[in-house]
C-alpha cells in the first residue's frame, strides 16, 4: 500500500511543470534628484525674496535619511540640514493650489518618502501617471515639528512623473527624499513625446534687414511724422475694439480708425507691423469690466475650445491681412460696415495678449502656462481643426502668431516648458503651437552691453534651440534704467544730460539686442504717458505734444543708416565696440556698401580721439552722426594710406564706405515750397510767383494752400507744438492747379492743415500723371502729415487735384533728386544695372533696345556724344565712385 501510494505520488510530481524561481524587486533606495526635472506648476510669485520654489526640497538629499522605515539621521547629518527654507512658491490663494512636479527621466517604482516636516499644518497629496491625467497614490499631513518623517506607497508602480500638491500657503516642508529603484529607460514613444517637435518656421514677407528690426510700441492715431522713425511697430490693439456685440470683427469702422488704410499706409512705407491684441471683452466674457483671459464666464480655461471666440477673431485677421488670397470668402465674419475681404497681405502675424504672465493684476488676469497654452493652441490653428474657422493657420499657414509679450523674470523658462508640456500632451502633432517667442525684457544696469540683458537674451535663444527652434525671439517692450541722471527739481523734458544718456542707451540697447541675436525688438513706447511712472517712457512727448526727443532722431538715424543692412559680425576690439553691417543694393539705395557702427560700453563720458579704421583704399567714406535731423549729420572722412580717423563716444556713428556723395544734413524730408502755379498745363493763362497773390479767382486758392509757410514745420518730422494755425482758407472748390519746383525733388511727405468737410486733395506727378500723394481731408482743425513711397523718382513738375472738402494749408516735403539719377537711361525711373546694359548695347550696335531710352541721360559728360567715357562715368556712379 506504501508503495502504491509513493508512486502516486511520484507521478503528481512528475506532472506538475516547471516553474523558475521569481527574482525578487530590486532592493529600494534614495533616488540621486541631482539630475532630475523638478518644475513648480504654480509660477506666479516665484522669484520673490520670501518665496522658495520647489527646488528647496532638495538641496540637502545627502543628509536624508536612509528610507521611509528608518528616518532616524545623525546629529551631524541634521545640523547640517537647512530647515529655515521651507516650499512656498506662492501666498495668493486665487491663484490656486500650489504643485510642483518630477521628471524621473526614466521609469521608477516609487516605495516611498520622507519628508522634514518643520512647521505648520498642511495637507500634501501625491500623484503619478502622467501630466494631465495624474493619479493619486497617497496623501499626507504636516502635523509635526522640526523632525524627519517618512511615508510608504501602498501600490508601488513604474512612473515617469510624480507630483505633490498642496493648498495655497506654506507647505510646511524643508527638504523630500524619495525612494524606489529604476524599472526601465525610458521608451522611444516616451522620448518622443516631450521630444522637439519640427513645425514650420515662418518666412519673412520682406528681408529681415537691421533697421526693420528696430521699432516700437504705437497706437492708430499717433501722427506718421513720429512713427516714420520706426522700422518695425508693435501696435497696441484692445480686443474690444476689435468685435462687434455678434462678435463679428470690425476692420474698417470705430472711433480708433481704418484698420485696411492704416496697416496699407504702414506696408507702403516699408513699416512692418504686428497688431497686439491686448484686454478682455465683454462680448466673450461679459460684465462691465471682463477679465483679460477671453473665455465665457465659467469656461473651463484649461479647454482650447473655450477660446472659439477669440481664436475665430484671430482667423479672421489673418484671413484679410494675411498673403493667402484662396480663403474660402464663406468664412469670414465681418461687422456691418466692413467689406469682406481676403489676401491684403499686409501683416505678417499677429500678437494673441499682452503680459499674460503679469501677476499685479489678479488672477482674472494672468494665464497660467496651461492656460496660455491652450488659447495658443487654439489660436494658432484652431486646436489642429477641431475649432471651425479658427486659427491664424486656418486662413494662413504663412501668417505668424506671437505669443502676447511675456515678462522675462525667474520663472520664465519654467513657463514656456509648461507651455511645452501642454503642447506635448494635448496636441496630437505635440508641436509648440506659436511662431514668435515674445518677451518684455531690457538693461537693468546703465550699460547695456554689461548688464544681464544680453546673458537672459542667450538663455532664451538656447531654450528656443533646444525646445522649439523654428520660432523667433522679439523684444516687445524694454525701457532703460535712468536713475543716475535724475535731478532734484528739474523735469528730465529739460535735463540735457538725461536726454543724451537716454539717447545714447536707447541707441546702444537697439544694437546690443541686434548684436545678440533678438529678431525683432520694440522699445515701450513711442509717446510719453501723461503722468506716473512712464511719464518719461517715449521717444516723443505726450499725446497732442509729440514733441520729438533725441532719443527719436537717434533711432530715426539708426534706422535709415541700416534700412538695407544686416548684421555680419561683432568685430570689437579692445576698448571700442565695432559692429559689422553690409548694405545691399536695392532699388532706393543703388550701392552696395559696408557699413561699421562703433562706440564706447562705457558711461563716463569718455572719448577716444584719433582711432584709425581700415578701409578700401580709394574709397568714399561718410562718416553719419545722430542729431537734430532724422537721417543724422553726415560728413565726408579722407582717407590716407588706407585709414580713416574719427573720434569714438558713447553714442553710436556709423562709417559707410564706399557712399554716395554726401547730402547735406536735414537734405532729408525738406520743405518744399513751389516757384510758379498756373491753372493751364503750359502756363498759358496767370502765372503765380508766390511772392504776392494773382489775380485769378481760381489760382489764388491754391496760391492760399501755400501762404503761410511757418505754420508747417520746416522739416517732415519737425515738431508743431509752438507752432499757430493758418487762417487763410483754400475753399472747397472742385478743380486742378500745376505747379513748378525750383529743381527735381524726391517727394517724402505731404501735409495739410484739413478744416472741415471731407473731399480729396491729390498730388500727382504732372509729366507721368502718378499719384504721389492723396488725402480724403476727413480730419478736422488739425495738422496731417503723411510720408509717402520715396522710391519714385523726383520731379519738378506736379498736378494739384483738389475735390472737395475745406483746407487752410499744403505742405510738400522731400529732398533733391540724388546726382545719380539722371543717369536712368532706360527710363524705368530706376538708376542700375540695367541702365549700363542699355548703354552698352548702344555702343555695340549703334541703337538701344528700346524708344524708352534717353540718350540725353546717356551723355555723362554732356558733350553730346555717346562713347565709352559716358559708360565709364556711368559705371563709376553705379559704384559709388
Amino acid at each position: 500500500m506504501w508503495k502504491r501510494l509513493i508512486a502516486m505520488l511520484s507521478a503528481i510530481v512528475c506532472a506538475v511543470p516547471f516553474m523558475p524561481a521569481v527574482s525578487a524587486a530590486p532592493a529600494s533606495e534614495r533616488i540621486d534628484l541631482s539630475d532630475k526635472i523638478i518644475r513648480d506648476e504654480n509660477l506666479v510669485y516665484i522669484g520673490a525674496d520670501y518665496l522658495n520654489p520647489a527646488s528647496v526640497l532638495v538641496d540637502n538629499q545627502e543628509y536624508a535619511p536612509e528610507s521611509p522605515e528608518n528616518t532616524k539621521v545623525s546629529a551631524e547629518a541634521w545640523a547640517a540640514t537647512e530647515r529655515s527654507k521651507n516650499w512656498k512658491p506662492n501666498w495668493q490663494s486665487e491663484f490656486g493650489d500650489d504643485a510642483f512636479y518630477i521628471d524621473l527621466q526614466g521609469n521608477y517604482v516609487i516605495t516611498g518618502i520622507c519628508f522634514l516636516d518643520t512647521n505648520g499644518v498642511q495637507d500634501w497629496v501625491i500623484e503619478d501617471g502622467t501630466p494631465f491625467a495624474w493619479k493619486q497614490i497617497g496623501k499626507f499631513t504636516t502635523d509635526a515639528y522640526q523632525t524627519w518623517r517618512g511615508y510608504q506607497i501602498e501600490k508601488p508602480r513604474a512612473t515617469r512623473y510624480l507630483r505633490f500638491s498642496t493648498p495655497c500657503g506654506d507647505s510646511g516642508v524643508s527638504e523630500l527624499a524619495i525612494y524606489g529603484y529604476l524599472d526601465s529607460p525610458l521608451t522611444d514613444a516616451q522620448k518622443t513625446k516631450t521630444g522637439v517637435k519640427t513645425a514650420k518656421a515662418i518666412t519673412p514677407q520682406e528681408k529681415l534687414y537691421a533697421g526693420n528690426q528696430i521699432g516700437f510700441n504705437a497706437f492708430i492715431d499717433d501722427p506718421m511724422s513720429a512713427i516714420m522713425a520706426a522700422g518695425n511697430i508693435r501696435e497696441y490693439h484692445n480686443l474690444s475694439w476689435l468685435l462687434d456685440e455678434k462678435g463679428s470683427v470690425k476692420f474698417t469702422q470705430g472711433t480708433w480708425g481704418d484698420m485696411d488704410q492704416y496697416y496699407m499706409r504702414m506696408r507702403n512705407l516699408g513699416i512692418s507691423i504686428i497688431p497686439c491684441i491686448q484686454g478682455g471683452c465683454s462680448v466673450i466674457s461679459g460684465g462691465k469690466e471682463p477679465p483679460e483671459i477671453p473665455v465665457p464666464a465659467g469656461a473651463d480655461t484649461l479647454n482650447p475650445e473655450s477660446y472659439k471666440i477669440h481664436a475665430q477673431a484671430m482667423y479672421q485677421i489673418a484671413a484679410r491681412y494675411g498673403s493667402n488670397p484662396d480663403v474660402d470668402t464663406k468664412t469670414l465674419n465681418v461687422a456691418e460696415g466692413s467689406e469682406p475681404k481676403a489676401g491684403l497681405n499686409l501683416l505678417y502675424g499677429v500678437e494673441n495678449c499682452n503680459e499674460p504672465n503679469k501677476t499685479w493684476s489678479g488672477k482674472a488676469n494672468y494665464f497660467s502656462p496651461y492656460e496660455l497654452a491652450a488659447m495658443c493652441s487654439a489660436d494658432y490653428d484652431g486646436h489642429e481643426g477641431k475649432i471651425p474657422n479658427a486659427g491664424v493657420k486656418q486662413a494662413d499657414p504663412d501668417f505668424a502668431l506671437a505669443v502676447g509679450g511675456l515678462l522675462a523674470g525667474a520663472p520664465l523658462l519654467d513657463y514656456l516648458s509648461e507651455m511645452k508640456e501642454w503642447f506635448d500632451y494635448n496636441r496630437k502633432d505635440g508641436v509648440f503651437a506659436v511662431d514668435i517667442i515674445n518677451v518684455h525684457l531690457g538693461p537693468d544696469t546703465y550699460n547695456p552691453e554689461d548688464s544681464g540683458f544680453v546673458s537672459r537674451i542667450q538663455e532664451i535663444r538656447t531654450w528656443m534651440r533646444e525646445n522649439a527652434p523654428h520660432t523667433q525671439l522679439w523684444i516687445s517692450e524694454f525701457e532703460i534704467p535712468m536713475g543716475d541722471c535724475e535731478k532734484d527739481g528739474i523735469d528730465n523734458h529739460d535735463n540735457e544730460t538725461y536726454q543724451l544718456k537716454y539717447a545714447q542707451r536707447v541707441a546702444r540697447t537697439y544694437l546690443t539686442a541686434i548684436g545678440a541675436g533678438v529678431d525683432r525688438m520694440t522699445k515701450f513706447q513711442l509717446r510719453d504717458e501723461g503722468e506716473g511712472v512712464y511719464y518719461n517712457s517715449g521717444l516723443v512727448t505726450q499725446k497732442g505734444s509729440w514733441s520729438k526727443k533725441l532719443a527719436w532722431y537717434y533711432t530715426a538715424c539708426m534706422r535709415d543708416v541700416l534700412r538695407d543692412a544686416y548684421f555680419a559680425a561683432d568685430m570689437t576690439e579692445d576698448e571700442v565696440k565695432r559692429y559689422f553691417f553690409i548694405r545691399e543694393r536695392t532699388e532706393e539705395n543703388n550701392l552696395a556698401s559696408q557699413i561699421y557702427c562703433l562706440w564706447l560700453p562705457t558711461n563716463s563720458g569718455k572719448v577716444v580721439k584719433d582711432y584709425q579704421l581700415r578701409v578700401p583704399a580709394g574709397s568714399k567714406v561718410t562718416l553719419i552722426t545722430p542729431g537734430t535731423y532724422a537721417e543724422g549729420v553726415q560728413t565726408a572722412l579722407p582717407v590716407k594710406d588706407g585709414f580713416v580717423s574719427l573720434d569714438i563716444s558713447e553714442t553710436p556713428v556709423f562709417v559707410v564706405f564706399p557712399s554716395n556723395e554726401q547730402q547735406a544734413s536735414g537734405g532729408e524730408m525738406q520743405y518744399i515750397r513751389p516757384v510758379q502755379m498756373s491753372m493751364s498745363e503750359d502756363f498759358s493763362t496767370e502765372i503765380c510767383d508766390l511772392k504776392r497773390a494773382p489775380k485769378d479767382a481760381n489760382l489764388n486758392l491754391f496760391y492760399q494752400m501755400f501762404d503761410e509757410p511757418d505754420s508747417m514745420p520746416p522739416h517732415f518730422y519737425g515738431d508743431t507744438a509752438d507752432l499757430s494755425a493758418p487762417k487763410t482758407g483754400a475753399g472747397s472748390k472742385t478743380q486742378t492747379c500745376y505747379v513748378k519746383l525750383s529743381e527735381p525733388y524726391v517727394l517724402q511727405g505731404c501735409g495739410v492743415y484739413d478744416t472741415f468737410g471731407t473731399g480729396g486733395i491729390r498730388v500727382k506727378d504732372a509729366y507721368t500723371g502718378t499719384v504721389l500723394w492723396e488725402s480724403a481731408l476727413d480730419s478736422y482743425m488739425s495738422r496731417e502729415l503723411t510720408p509717402v513711397n520715396a522710391q519714385y523718382p523726383g520731379t519738378d513738375f506736379l498736378i494739384i487735384e483738389h475735390t472737395g472738402g475745406d483746407l487752410n494749408e499744403l505742405a510738400l516735403y522731400g529732398k533733391p533728386q540724388p546726382d545719380h539719377w539722371k543717369y536712368d537711361v532706360n527710363g524705368d525711373h530706376y538708376f542700375d544695372k540695367l541702365d549700363v546694359e542699355a548703354l552698352q548695347m548702344y555702343l555695340l550696335k549703334g541703337a538701344f533696345p528700346d524708344s524708352a531710352c534717353s540718350a540725353k541721360a546717356a551723355d555723362a559728360d554732356s558733350d553730346g556724344i555717346l562713347n565709352a567715357r559716358d559708360l565709364t562715368i556711368i559705371k563709376r556712379a553705379l559704384l559709388g565712385f
